[in-house]
C-alpha cells in the first residue's frame, strides 16, 4: 500500500508542477492526491486501540479517499471535455456536485471509526464516474482536429481503464459484499505509473512531454544567449586586432597585386564573421515587443504576399479561417513568424504541393495552423526542430535560427507552437495565442475552405 500512495503522489505531482495554469492539469493530479489520501487511511491500520488522532486521520484520510476521488473524476471529465464553458455555470456545477459528500459526511461521521455503507456510496459514485467515462470518450470522438483527436484517444486509453478499474474494485464490489479486492490496487498503480511513465515520454499525455521538452528547450535559450554574448564580445576584440594588424600591414607590404588580393581576402572574411555574430546576436537577443492591435488574418495574409516569388504554380495555398481575430501583439515579428514558417512549407515540398493555413479558435487560445505536403520530419528529430543551431537545411546560409526565432516570438506572446509530422506525409506547424491576447473575434458564415483571394462573411463572436 505504501508504494501505491508513493505511486499516485509521484504521478499527481509529476502533471501538477509541470503545468500548475491549466485546470485540466490540475483536477488530473487532484484525483491521485485524493486517491493517495484513501491508501494512507489504509496505512494507519485498523481498531479502535489507537491514539484518538491516529483514528480521526483515519476517518479523514479514508472519507477523502472514497468521497473525492469520484468527485475530481466528474469534474476533470467536464473540464477536460470543455462540456461546460461559461465559468460561472462551471462554478455552480462544481459546488452542486459536492451536495452529495455533505450528506455522507452527516451520515457517515469520520471519528472515533469511520463505518460506509458502500450500497449507499454506490447510488451517487457509479453515476459520477461512468458521466466522467462517458465525457472523455465523447470529447475524443466529437474532435475533428487530427492532432488533438490522437492526444484525447491516447488520454481515454489511459484514463477510462483507470477509472473504471478503481470504480469496480474499491466501490461496487464492495457493495455486493465482495470484500478488500482493493487489496490488488498496488499492483495496478504500479503498472498505470509505467504506462503513464511510457506515454509521457514517447506521446505525450495530457500535456506532460510538451512541458519536458519545453523546459529543456528554454534552458537550452538560456545557455545559447548567454554563451552568444560572450562569444560576440570575444569575436568583435579579436577581429578589431585582426583589422587593426593588417592595416598595419597593408602599408608596410609592397603593394604587389597578390599580396594586396590576400589582404583584401582576410578584411572580407573578417567582415563575414563579424556579420555572422551580427547575425545570430539579433536571433537570440531578448525579444522586445512593440505591441498594437492588429487583424491576425490580415498578417497571415501580408506574409503569404511577400513570398509570392517563391509560390509557383505548381504550389496550391488554402486558408481555412474558421474564426479571424483582432490580436494585440507585435505585429512585425508575428508576421515575420509567420513568413519564416511558411517558407519553410514551401522549402520542404521541393516546389509542388498544398500548404493548408488553418485559423480556428478552442476555449482557451486562438490557433493558427500551417500544414504542408512536403517530405516530413523524422519522429527522432522532431523535438529538435525548434532548437537553436539545428537545421535540417545543408545551405551554408542557414544558421538553423528560423524556427527559434519564431518560438521566442510566440512565447514571450504567452502562446507557444507545436510540431506533428510524419516523414513523406507532411509536416504541420501548431500555433497558439491565449484569449487574453484577444480583442476582438469573428465567425466565417461562409465555406470554411477557399484559395488565396476570396472574399468572405465575417460576424461578430458572442
Amino acid at each position: 500500500m505504501t508504494v501505491m500512495v508513493t505511486l499516485l503522489w509521484l504521478m499527481s505531482s509529476i502533471l501538477f508542477f509541470r503545468n500548475p495554469k491549466s485546470e485540466k492539469i490540475r483536477w488530473a493530479s487532484y484525483i491521485g492526491f485524493f486517491g493517495g489520501f484513501g491508501g494512507g487511511g489504509v496505512l494507519l491500520g485498523k481498531g479502535l486501540n489507537r491514539p484518538e488522532w491516529i483514528l480521526f486521520l483515519d476517518g479523514f484520510f479514508t472519507s477523502i479517499g472514497h468521497y473525492f476521488t469520484p468527485y475530481g473524476m466528474l469534474i476533470f471529465g467536464l473540464v477536460y471535455s470543455d462540456f461546460i464553458e461559461k465559468n460561472k455555470t462551471k462554478k455552480v456545477c462544481k459546488l452542486l456536485l459536492l451536495v452529495p459528500i455533505i450528506i455522507m459526511y452527516f451520515l457517515f461521521p469520520v471519528y472515533p471509526e469511520f463505518k460506509l455503507n458502500f450500497v449507499i456510496l454506490s447510488i451517487w459514485v457509479v453515476p459520477y464516474v461512468v458521466s466522467a467515462n462517458i465525457l472523455l470518450i465523447y470529447s475524443a470522438w466529437r474532435e475533428t482536429r487530427p492532432t488533438i483527436k490522437k492526444r484525447k484517444i491516447l488520454t481515454c486509453l489511459f484514463v477510462v481503464p483507470m477509472f473504471s478499474f478503481a470504480l469496480v474494485t474499491n466501490i461496487i464490489l464492495e457493495a455486493f459484499g465482495i470484500r478488500e479486492v482493493w487489496h490488488y490496487n498496488p499492483w495496478i498503480i504500479g503498472v498505470q505509473f509505467l504506462v503513464f511513465i511510457y506515454f509521457a515520454i514517447k506521446y505525450g499525455i495530457l500535456g506532460v512531454q510538451i512541458r519536458f521538452e519545453k523546459e529543456r528547450r528554454d534552458s537550452t535559450m538560456k545557455a545559447v544567449s548567454s554563451g552568444t554574448g560572450l562569444l560576440n564580445h570575444t569575436i568583435k576584440n579579436e577581429i578589431a586586432k585582426i583589422d587593426l594588424l593588417v592595416n598595419q600591414l597593408k602599408e608596410h607590404i609592397p603593394q604587389d597585386e597578390a599580396s594586396s588580393e590576400d589582404l583584401e581576402l582576410v578584411l572580407n572574411s573578417t567582415n563575414h564573421v563579424l556579420e555572422l555574430s551580427t547575425r545570430i546576436q539579433s536571433k537570440l537577443d531578448i525579444i522586445n515587443l512593440k505591441e498594437s492591435e492588429f487583424l491576425l488574418s490580415q498578417s497571415v495574409d501580408s506574409a503569404i504576399s511577400l513570398l509570392k516569388p517563391y509560390l509557383h504554380s505548381d504550389i496550391n495555398v488554402i486558408k481555412q479561417y474558421e474564426v479571424d481575430a483582432t490580436i494585440f501583439g507585435d505585429t512585425a515579428q508575428i508576421q515575420e513568424t509567420f513568413l519564416n514558417i511558411i517558407k519553410n512549407a514551401i522549402e520542404a515540398m521541393d516546389g509542388r504541393g498544398i500548404i493548408l493555413i488553418k485559423i480556428y479558435k478552442t476555449r482557451r487560445k486562438i490557433h493558427i495552423d500551417f500544414t504542408d505536403t512536403g517530405k516530413g520530419i523524422e519522429k527522432d528529430k522532431l523535438s529538435l526542430v525548434l532548437d537553436p543551431f539545428y537545421s535540417t537545411k545543408r545551405q551554408q546560409v542557414n544558421y538553423g535560427l528560423g524556427l527559434t526565432y519564431c518560438y521566442n516570438v510566440f512565447q514571450k506572446h504567452g502562446g507557444d507552437i507545436s510540431i506533428k509530422s510524419r516523414v513523406n506525409q507532411g509536416t504541420t506547424f501548431s500555433l497558439a495565442l491565449p484569449t487574453k491576447r484577444i480583442i476582438d473575434i469573428k465567425i466565417n458564415q461562409q465555406s470554411n475552405s477557399k484559395s488565396i483571394g476570396e472574399k468572405s462573411l465575417w460576424t461578430k463572436l458572442d
